[in-house]
């Protein structure tokens, strides 16, 4: 939800354990698991010496955890492309480290493949996480003995018509008695349902998605855990922010709200709903600085903010705005593009802007995030000029009409509320 202060530079021109079967003997169970303990004490035994090679693919020495996450993924339209976003956790069991060699992953409708994708190299390098946040040290993923890690995924897939997406980890363990193979995760289902159409919560021109759907963007990796469970209730989202001619998103005194071409703009409701939950009252922060008005909690890292319920299990919700703007009340009905508030500083925020996203319960943290699309929207193909003297410029070079697309990450749009 924290903003940098500028948009992005020199990117060129873009468009914005194995199963266990049953048996009746109670003798025979119990000498199956003499003998796993017997494996597991040589393999304890023997980590740093030269083992036997074992057979790959043998459940008995992969002894990797692998969840994916959510249970149910969705499929989003952006950027002219279909892309879903999970997550697979990991956590090596074992006594010896394991390599991961490749992620494939399949797109499957009615039990057949239609699209496949493989990760690997660099790309499965940057997609890796170990358990803390922390990027892998190593060139290729590596999870030592007793280490988790998350794999962040965001598949291309070929259409919405897919039902399933299947994922295997190619992975090779080293030390002795360390298995190597393919581990299959179990099948993520997709939502059946498009991604709500709505409407834009902000209007005019130039509106960057900063933190909008990628791979890499800080709502992307924004795990939270809630009651055990991981949450990315900001998969989707977007920090809405306004760039000026510069390509800055303020002029003048940086550590003033009032600096900030986004500040103080109103906010619309993006679709028919009711209000659910409304919070106000805490004072702005100073941009672009450390000093935060409030600590951060679970109460107040979404700042003042408003929740509204979309229906059909979806949920809006507008966070950072402005105190004593918000114009609405819980139990209240409103309609699309009704004024609910301004934009603010409020909260886990950095400079003024408008943190947004559809997710699946009124709760910023405790959810999971939805995709959605806007109805119509100018797609702006930009760059930002640095000439010597150093007065850099925002240069746009064509415009696209859009319709029914979730901006990605670091788009710059326009919309004209019609």
């Amino acid at each position: 939800m924290r903003r940098g202060a500028a948009a992005p530079e020199n990117r060129g021109e873009r468009a914005a354990g194995p199963r266990t079967a049953r048996n009746k003997s109670g003798h025979v169970i119990r000498r199956i698991a003499l003998t796993i303990s017997a494996l597991a004490a040589i393999v304890l035994g023997n980590a740093s010496a030269a083992g036997p090679r074992v057979p790959d693919n043998d459940p008995l020495f992969i002894r990797l955890i692998a969840n994916p996450s959510p249970a149910r993924a969705a499929v989003f339209h952006g950027d002219d492309r279909y892309r879903s976003a999970f997550e697979v956790y990991l956590t090596n069991f074992g006594a010896t480290p394991m390599k991961l060699r490749k992620v494939t992953i399949k797109s499957r409708r009615n039990g057949g493949t239609v699209g496949e994708a493989e990760v690997s190299g660099k790309e499965l390098a940057g997609s890796f996480q170990l358990a803390g946040f922390k990027p892998s040290p190593y060139e290729r993923p590596e999870l030592e003995a007793g280490r988790s890690g998350v794999i962040f995924l965001f598949p291309e897939v070929e259409n919405r018509a897919v039902d399933e997406i299947d994922t295997s980890i190619n992975l090779e363990g080293w030390g002795a008695y360390a298995g190597s193979g393919s581990v299959s995760v179990a099948a993520v289902l997709v939502r059946s349902e498009s991604p709500i159409v709505i409407e834009a919560p902000v209007r005019g021109a130039n509106w960057l998605a900063a933190n909008g759907p990628s791979n890499k963007s800080a709502h992307r990796r924004a795990v939270l855990f809630v009651g055990g469970e991981p949450k990315i209730g900001q998969r989707y989202a977007i920090d809405w922010v306004q760039v000026g001619p510069d390509g800055r998103t303020f002029h003048g005194d940086e550590h003033d709200n009032r600096s900030y071409y986004a500040y103080d703009h109103p906010i619309y409701a993006a679709a028919d709903g009711t209000i659910v939950s409304v919070k106000d009252g805490i004072a702005e922060n100073v941009p672009n600085s450390e000093q935060l008005a409030a600590p951060i909690g679970l109460e107040t890292i979404a700042g003042n903010n408003i929740i509204e319920d979309l229906g059909g299990g979806r949920f809006a919700a507008y966070a950072h705005l402005r105190p004593g703007t918000i114009k609405v009340k819980p139990g209240e009905r409103v309609h699309s593009g009704q004024m609910l508030a301004r934009l603010g500083n409020t909260g886990n925020s950095s400079e003024p802007h408008l943190h947004f996203q559809v997710c699946d319960a009124p709760a910023f943290v405790d959810s999971q995030g939805l995709p959605f699309a806007i109805r119509r929207f100018t797609r702006n193909r930009y760059r930002i000029d640095k000439p010597q003297d150093g007065k850099q410029s925002l240069v746009i070079s064509a415009a696209q009409k859009v319709a029914n697309q979730e901006p990605v990450e670091d788009e710059l749009d326009s919309f004209d509320g019609k």
